[in-house]
């Protein structure tokens, strides 16, 4: 089974060749490496070129965000298996043989991941670690459930069948720069379990600096989570699906309302919580909604932090 593995480029000199590194140490050996720059203006492209290998293939083009980058890498891929690799993160050295293994044992599933581990300013011993039982894997059913509850993987910990992304009407959608990755995660999810392995096999590296408030205030609320709450009130979804999804779109939308409220805007943060109401109003809705008449934005900068802390110690970051 071949895998082809997507890694989109953009100003990453620092970083690429280790994520390129990691691909070449793979235990499994059938693979081809897509590198797509979009229009790096460091030296990114010089130091893919100094890796000998004739596996990598790069591709350049005018900047046009990561979409386009991983859909030109997606269009070019020969492989069975599509595996994305974000340019400053890296995998195991199990990780595609983990994958392929996941493929064959549930050859009705299109849509395989491992959870992975996040590190800040990773030194070169943290580059690898004991992932423990990577033969373990489970089918999840419940995405939207899971999903809510906290991110349990990410774009570089995910592979795709080639037939299950030929399902789709596009790939990743172009111009979006918040979630445009988890908009394919949920049409993904409508149409296959996913096959998971719980064992961490993929490094993200965590940006050491800027603010959660400095993240939050750059972007409206994502186009990728207003699809999916008008396909779920659309009723394209089986009840359960339908609720969960819902309830995934209410939670992030309260998120934002927080975010909101940190940067002491409580008018805005109170409209975005109005907005969740299709979802289920749940205790976090109530204390948010406590949060808008009476807390201070320092208060709830300090708690949002300590929340978001202690479910990064868990699997990930949660939208």
């Amino acid at each position: 089974m071949l895998c082809s593995i997507i890694i989109p480029l953009y100003n990453k000199e620092n970083f690429i060749t280790t994520a390129i590194e990691s691909v070449l140490r793979q235990s499994y050996r059938n693979f081809e490496i897509i590198v797509v720059d979009d229009g790096s203006t460091d030296d990114s492209v010089a130091r893919v070129k100094t890796i000998s290998d004739h596996r990598i293939k790069m591709i350049q083009q005018a900047n046009n965000g990561v979409s386009s980058a991983r859909n030109r890498g997606i269009e070019l891929a020969k492989g069975e298996l599509i595996c994305f690799l974000d340019a400053d993160d890296w995998y195991l050295p199990m990780y595609l043989e983990t994958m392929v293994s996941m493929a064959s044992r549930h050859p009705g599933i299109v849509f395989f991941a491992s959870r992975f581990k996040s590190i800040s300013n990773p030194q070169p011993a943290d580059l690898c670690w004991d992932p423990g039982d990577t033969d373990r894997d489970e089918l999840v059913s419940d995405f939207f459930y899971r999903w809510r509850l906290a991110t349990f993987f990410y774009t570089s910990s995910v592979a795709i069948r080639r037939t299950g992304l030929s399902r789709l009407d596009s790939y990743f959608p172009i111009g979006e720069q918040w979630a445009e990755d988890q908009d394919v995660w949920f049409r993904l999810a409508e149409i296959s379990d996913i096959a998971y392995c719980p064992a961490p096999l993929v490094g993200y590296r965590t940006e050491v600096e800027g603010s959660l408030c400095a993240i939050y205030s750059l972007f409206p609320f994502p186009p990728s989570h207003r699809r999916l709450e008008q396909r779920a009130l659309d009723q394209r979804y089986p009840a359960h699906h339908r609720s969960a999804a819902l309830r995934l779109v209410s939670e992030a939308k309260i998120s934002l309302a927080r975010y909101r409220l940190m940067e002491g805007q409580r008018y805005a943060a109170f409209i975005q919580l109005l907005s969740s109401w299709r979802g289920v109003v749940s205790r976090r809705w109530w204390v948010s909604l406590i949060m808008c008449v009476a807390v201070s934005p320092a208060l709830v900068r300090r708690w949002e932090s300590w929340r978001l802390q202690r479910k990064q110690t868990v699997v990930g970051e949660v939208f």
